[in-house]
């Protein structure tokens, strides 16, 4: 069960069940903005999100499984209309399936109460992006869970060739870069609303900021450190694209939760 520490936040109450609300520590609200875009990542204290280290390169190794975490991610994608995924976390994850029950399955009931009040699909709209469409269609993201949508380019789409019915491929580019406004758009028309999670990490992460997208970042701080050598240069929150001091992304902190020894931060972005 978490505490609440600070919460400045506003917006449409999602209609929690009161075991929810406990767990939580209060209500999940989300802005009324549509599209809503947000992120949801755990780091060690200095800012790193996987060791990088083959075997030991999940985000459960930087949380070590914490069930606050698990639950905080589980309500996330409860209350989503789509998760965003890349095609690198899929490789490192390939037993993974994007729904709540997956990473929390002592509260499925009540994420399958929240979807049906909030007037939600039985299960998110999984959002896989890849420019190059190498994908193992026999992994059960794409047989397990709910819809699965490939986002891609025209290259990455010949390459996919036939997929099965619950699998649909869009088009986005005719060459190798993709734009997540693109992304943001298509997920948004084919999930039927506007919730949309990304756990697509650091790179996609990255892309979002660059390009102005990301509404919200949900932030678990794990009580470790990491550090980094010239051989082991670790995975940080965001990959693929540096700010400079004119540029970098600013952020309101609007809710902030303890679990044990873990914080669970939240913080707003101004979108562009």
């Amino acid at each position: 069960m978490l505490a609440s520490l600070l919460d400045r936040t506003d917006g449409d109450a999602m209609p929690l069940t009161p075991d929810l609300v406990r767990r939580y520590g209060g209500e999940l609200r989300t802005p009324s903005r549509r599209p809503y875009v947000f992120a949801n990542f755990v780091s060690t204290v200095d800012g790193i999100v996987s060791f990088g280290v083959p075997g030991h390169d999940r985000a459960r190794d930087v949380s070590l499984g914490d069930p606050n975490d698990r639950f905080v991610l589980a309500l996330l994608r409860a209350v989503s209309d789509a998760v965003i995924v890349g095609a690198g976390t899929l490789r490192k994850e390939p037993d993974s399936v994007w729904t709540a029950e997956s990473v929390f399955p002592d509260a499925a009931r009540e994420f399958a109460a929240v979807r049906s009040a909030a007037g939600l699909a039985a299960q998110p709209l999984t959002v896989l992006v890849t420019a190059s469409g190498e994908l193992d269609l026999s992994l059960p993201a794409f047989t397990r869970g709910g819809p699965v949508l490939v986002a891609t380019t025209a290259a990455g789409a010949r390459r996919l060739g036939r997929t099965p019915d619950r699998v649909r491929v869009r088009s986005l580019a005719d060459d190798a870069e993709l734009r997540m406004a693109d992304v943001v758009r298509v997920t948004a028309e084919a999930a039927g609303g506007g919730r949309l999670l990304t756990e697509g990490g650091p790179s996609i992460l990255g892309r979002f900021l660059d390009e102005g997208l990301l509404d919200e970042l949900f932030l678990t701080i794990a009580p470790r450190l990491a550090g980094r050598t010239r051989e082991h240069s670790r995975v940080p929150l965001v990959e693929g694209v540096a700010f400079d001091a004119t540029r970098a992304p600013g952020a309101a902190l609007v809710s902030v939760r303890s679990g044990g020894d873990y914080l669970f931060t939240r913080y707003a972005f101004r979108r562009v």
